[in-house]
């Protein structure tokens, strides 16, 4: 008769519990995924130091926190640790530094004739977008020398952008796509100087409309010529034109986030809600959330309904 309670046999029972232990752990740790390889793990190391008892336990404990949604809580947790708050100190400090500027309109509006024409002759090398803007409010002082100063910069930097037109046509190569960008470059910055009147704006338009649609197709893709193609349709109120050009960058490079962008600024603007979902759909699933440019990044987060 077989003694159960001799020390050997309790031997021989730990020994082969050990192993259909560690090859059951095997075949799991198989078929599961990453998340609960270290569970699995944790339920063999028990079950062979407490055989039955640890299967037990281990099992009842897991089972717990499935439906407690421990992993899940573990999760939100691991967030809310690495979350990075936005970082507001730079406008702090701009803002500080700022204190003392005033707005070029408001100091164009006031009658001090000196201070204007020194600021009306810095606008002409200055970056500021919009410098007809400016340059309007000058024409309409009741300082004739600032109405002059500002006629006259006026005339500078149209003249100015006509030659940079000019040289940029001239020097435009089909074997050399950088001289097509330079030249796109140019007309996007005259038109957005505001220094052409309403014909002058409508004639540079249809011109840089034109190239475009020419050059293009001709030449290698690139996503800035879509963004440029459907910018100007906007501009021209083509928006079904401009709607294609977007797709088509969405299209041809579809890791990209600047046709998906486009696509919904221009629904946005239509107040189309029903166009914007797929195109969110597209942007989240194939465009990397930090390829978002930063600026936009929580907008559009938001209304794709995604947390931070």
């Amino acid at each position: 008769m077989v003694n159960f309670q001799e020390p050997y046999w309790l031997i021989f029972f730990y020994v082969i519990h050990g192993l259909i232990v560690l090859i059951v752990t095997l075949l799991l740790r198989k078929r599961m995924d990453d998340d609960n390889k270290g569970t699995i793990t944790w339920l063999a190391i028990t079950s062979v130091f407490l055989p039955v008892i640890g299967e037990l336990l281990g099992l009842a404990a897991w089972f717990a926190a499935k439906l407690a949604g421990t992993n899940h809580m573990i999760d939100e947790y691991d967030d809310y640790v690495n979350f990075t708050p936005l970082n507001l100190e730079y406008l702090r400090y701009e803002a500080s530094s700022s204190m003392d500027l005033s707005p070029i309109s408001d100091a164009l509006l006031r009658n001090d004739g000196v201070n204007q024409k020194e600021l009306i002759v810095s606008l002409i090398n200055s970056d500021i977008a919009n410098k007809g803007r400016h340059l309007n409010l000058g024409l309409t002082n009741n300082n004739s020398e600032t109405v002059h100063y500002a006629a006259t910069t006026m005339n500078v930097l149209s003249t100015r952008f006509e030659k940079e037109l000019e040289h940029a046509r001239n020097e435009l190569d089909p074997e050399a796509p950088m001289s097509f960008e330079r030249l796109c470059n140019v007309y996007e910055r005259y038109l957005a100087s505001g220094i052409l009147d309403e014909n002058g704006q409508e004639r540079l338009e249809k011109q840089y409309e034109q190239l475009l649609e020419e050059a293009v197709p001709k030449l290698d893709k690139e996503p800035w010529m879509y963004r440029s193609l459907g910018d100007i349709y906007v501009r021209r109120y083509k928006t079904d034109e401009a709607e294609r050009a977007y797709h088509e960058m969405t299209d041809q490079f579809p890791s990209h986030p600047g046709g998906y962008l486009k696509l919904i600024e221009l629904y946005y603007a239509r107040r189309d809600w029903k166009n914007i979902k797929p195109v969110l759909t597209d942007l989240f699933q194939y465009v990397k959330e930090e390829d978002i440019p930063e600026n936009q990044r929580f907008i559009i987060q938001q209304m794709g309904g995604k947390a931070l």
